[in-house]
């Protein structure tokens, strides 16, 4: 094989129908069974992933936004969540089964950060756009937080796998089966639009 191109054999698993909002918790289930776990997408969704029961007004930091199980324009639909419910509930199911793997929030990290993970054999979720395209902002706009923060809601945000790399692109499994490989330059850029947000386990 090409020294330049790294593969990792991460089963693409689809989100739909069950989870039309959940990429994020299924994007988990592809590394954990990558690791030999064999992990249900919908378990994980309903018994290890921390979730608020509405949408709108949660932090995405720490609690899924709703209920990725529904697509409806609704005060009880799914919308997404960030590194950290993601970490803590792979910590879930990993502390259950008595493994020594656990979850990392690698937010922040750089190309190179990334580049390290794929060469040390683990694949990472990230955080981007349906198609790579801008990023793009919700009508409903924004709402406060504790702390005096608040969030931006976007919309067609969108969790993956990176399973892998070429010379000039990253190998994608896409739980809605949109990627398979996108240009390097290409995903930096709305990888940092999403502020750089990746996960991975060791």
């Amino acid at each position: 094989m090409n020294e330049n191109i790294i593969y990792l054999p991460v089963p693409q698993i689809l989100q739909n129908p069950e989870l039309p909002n959940g990429c994020e918790i299924t994007s988990l289930c592809e590394i954990l069974n990558f690791l030999g776990f064999p992990a249900d997408k919908c378990d994980l969704a309903d018994h290890y992933l921390p979730r608020s029961e509405k949408w709108y007004g949660t932090d995405p930091d720490l609690l899924y936004m709703g209920n990725p199980h529904l697509d409806d324009a609704s005060p009880e639909t799914g919308y997404y969540c960030f590194a950290g419910p993601i970490v803590t509930a792979a910590d879930r199911y990993l502390s259950e089964r008595g493994s020594s793997f656990r979850a990392h929030d690698l937010t922040g990290a750089s190309q190179e950060d990334l580049e390290h993970q794929l060469k040390a054999g683990r694949p990472f979720i990230f955080w981007a756009s349906l198609h790579f395209d801008d990023i793009q902002y919700d009508e409903c706009g924004s709402y406060p937080l504790p702390g005096g923060r608040s969030h931006r809601v976007f919309r067609q945000l969108h969790c993956m796998v990176c399973r892998g790399e070429t010379e000039k692109e990253f190998l994608i499994a896409d739980p809605l089966d949109f990627n398979t490989a996108v240009p390097k330059e290409q995903f930096m850029k709305i990888y940092r639009q999403l502020g750089s947000r990746a996960a991975a386990i060791w």
